[in-house]
């Protein structure tokens, strides 16, 4: 059962990290580049399909 719930919490954490990333890239700021922006939201898809898998115990 800790597993479990340590399972959970850390692909929450992920999912955090790719939630941060995703919303920095929403808007774009002047002191990012583009470059920038596209691979924080590359980052971010991998990182959430990162907490799934975590989250899911790797099947």
């Amino acid at each position: 059962m800790k597993r479990f719930f340590r399972r959970k919490v850390e692909a929450w954490l992920i999912l955090l990290a790719a939630k941060i990333l995703i919303d920095r890239n929403a808007q774009r700021a002047p002191v990012v580049s583009r470059r920038d922006n596209n691979d924080m939201w590359y980052m971010a898809e991998k990182l959430d399909a990162i907490a799934q898998r975590i989250s899911k115990n790797y099947p």
